[in-house]
Formats: structure tokens, C-alpha cells, sequence
């Protein structure tokens, strides 16, 4: 599961108002969607000023934990083209958190007003740690890093004291340094 989250976001449209703001999250959510399709990512829902999307359905696949985190690199680097083409009069930040587990895929709602989506504790952790992560960063749950680690190594372990998480929960943070990093390692092994 990804979430991911525009900061700031009520105090940006209060401050230069929607019109200003609407071209600017169209532009958000085109990217998100695009490279979380991209991965095999499903888009759920774009919730306001976020997006939420699903990796391993319907087609179960090995490395979805690692397109997961491909695509929020590539949404944090369309973020920082959009605030390169922005005239500095304000900068877009985005959190985004990624966990992984068992969800439950069902009809929510009634007759009148109905809706198709996943549940469960990863989602609602995925959800948290969202809003945990600093503009530019990524969150993953643990069981998420370990799928990763052969790749980021360099992580920074924290852990988070949840909202509706009774326990702790260790989370690992990936920015622009660990994608550098792992980069210019690889342009190493490769000379």
C-alpha cells in the first residue's frame, strides 16, 4: 500500500487560494497516477490533496514491495519538476508512506452511496506513517524495508508511536540521499 500526501496543504489554498492551487495538484495527481500505473500499481482514490494505491493485485507479483518504492521515487522526482516550473511563490511537499500485509478488498458503504476498496492494519499504517513523513521523504513499515534492503541499506531506522497503534511502529526512511546513494554505488560496481 502507498499513501501519499501534499503537506501543507490547507495552508497553501488558504493562502493563494484554490485557483492558484487546482493546476498544481491536477498536475500531482497526473504523475502519481502515471507512474504508480507505470509499477502495476492500482490508483484507489485521490483523496483531496493525497493519493492511495495498491501494488500485488489482482496479479500477485515478487517485486511489489520494490515498485511500491520505485514509484514514490519517481512521484517525489515529479513533485521537484513540478516546483522547478513553479515561480517560487510556493514549494509543494509530499510525504509518502508504504507498508505491506494482508487487506481485505470489499464494498464499503450502502445502496445509495457505494464503494469498492481494501482494509485492514497495513492500510491504516501506510496511512500513519504518511503523515509521519517529512516533505520529500519516504516511510516504509518494516516488513516493507526488508523486502528492500538489499537495495537501500543506508536507511535510517525510527520508530513512530502510531495514532489507533497500540505498539510502536518501526518504520524505515528513504529520501534523495539513499537513491544518490545507491546510484553512485552502482556506477562504482559497474567501472
Amino acid at each position: 500500500m502507498l499513501f501519499a500526501d501534499c503537506r501543507e496543504y490547507t495552508r497553501l489554498t488558504h493562502e493563494l487560494g484554490i485557483e492558484k492551487l487546482a493546476p498544481v495538484t491536477a498536475e500531482f495527481f497526473k504523475t502519481s497516477a502515471g507512474v504508480i500505473r507505470e509499477q502495476h500499481g492500482i490508483v484507489d482514490r485521490l483523496l483531496g490533496d493525497a493519493v492511495m494505491a495498491f501494488f500485488n493485485v489482482p496479479i500477485k507479483r515478487g517485486d511489489h514491495v520494490a515498485r511500491a518504492v520505485n514509484a514514490a521515487f519517481r512521484i517525489q522526482e515529479g513533485v521537484r519538476r513540478i516546483n522547478a516550473r513553479l515561480d517560487a511563490e510556493f514549494v509543494l511537499g509530499v510525504g509518502i508512506g508504504i507498508s505491506t500485509g494482508t487487506a481485505l478488498a470489499t464494498s464499503m458503504g450502502s445502496t445509495n452511496c457505494n464503494d469498492y476498496t481494501m482494509v485492514g492494519d497495513s492500510i491504516n499504517i501506510a496511512s500513519r506513517l504518511q503523515g509521519q513523513a517529512a516533505p520529500g521523504e519516504i516511510l516504509l513499515t518494516h516488513d516493507a524495508y526488508h523486502a528492500v534492503r538489499a537495495i537501500f541499506p543506508q536507511a535510517e531506522r525510527a520508530e513512530f508511536q502510531l495514532k489507533g497503534i497500540a505498539q510502536p511502529v518501526v518504520a524505515y526512511k528513504l529520501t534523495q540521499e539513499n537513491l544518490q546513494w545507491r546510484v553512485s554505488t552502482h556506477d562504482a560496481d559497474d567501472a
